[in-house]
């Protein structure tokens, strides 16, 4: 499990472009609204026209263009340059800020997390393969799981709920090459709407099944779908072997 979470911590640093934008506030008043450059857990770049003096505390609303909820965010401006000659004397007709992060939630770098990895899939599904889906409501599971598929170079996002795995399904911005799921074989729910996908868009779907458990009856049903895998036993080598078939 410390292998899986010091993976989503340099995931969690590395800084990618996304669209997006960021309000800020400072002292309570509004500052102005800037455009989101990139962004991760250690902080964000911010292009507007209001410029900030560096050191300055200020509180950020960031919207992103892929969806999801509205990130708070407390930040320091590190540091400012200007948009057009990089002289930082505040000349040009627009200011780049730096701002860094001091203090996160666990909350808040789960969703920076997961949009940063949204951004990489969808550079991932243009320039090679497309990823896959794993839907897990339990975080150590989840975790692990995403960490052994991307082991063997396979890009995925990892969901916790079935709202956001419908909505990843369901968008534009990023096609699946198939989905993974574990725990919610449980939830008759779930399992309609993972045989919804799997009868409707041929997806690929892995049940990735528990040590001497049988599956549920409506887990069991799905596995019949020709479009449905379950690896003998929960394993790398047998889960690298339905993924890579």
């Amino acid at each position: 499990m410390g292998h899986a979470r010091a993976q989503r911590d340099r995931r969690s640093n590395h800084r990618v472009d996304l669209d997006g934008r960021a309000v800020l506030f400072q002292r309570g008043d509004r500052i102005g609204q800037y455009t989101l450059e990139n962004i991760s857990a250690g902080g964000a770049l911010i292009s507007g026209s209001c410029d900030l003096r560096p050191g300055h505390l200020v509180h950020l609303l960031i919207d992103l263009a892929a969806g999801g909820e509205t990130m708070s965010l407390t930040g320091s401006v590190r540091s400012v340059r200007d948009q057009l000659n990089g002289s930082g004397n505040g000349n040009g007709d627009g200011v780049g800020l730096a701002i860094s992060f001091p203090v996160l939630s666990a909350d808040q770098e789960d969703t920076i997390h997961d949009a940063v990895l949204r951004a990489l899939l969808r550079r991932d599904a243009k320039a090679e393969r497309l990823p896959l889906l794993v839907f897990e409501p339990r975080r150590r599971v989840r975790e692990e799981i995403e960490s052994e598929i991307r082991s063997f170079g396979i890009p995925v996002l990892a969901v916790d709920s079935l709202a956001d795995a419908v909505r990843e399904l369901e968008g534009e911005e990023t096609q699946y090459s198939g989905l993974v799921i574990h725990s919610v074989t449980h939830d008759p729910r779930s399992m309609e709407v993972v045989e919804f996908f799997a009868r409707s868009d041929s997806l690929k779907t892995i049940i990735l099944p528990e040590p001497d458990v049988a599956l549920p009856e409506c887990a069991q049903r799905l596995a019949k779908l020709p479009e449905v895998e379950v690896p003998r036993i929960w394993s790398r080598s047998e889960l690298h072997r339905v993924l890579t078939r």
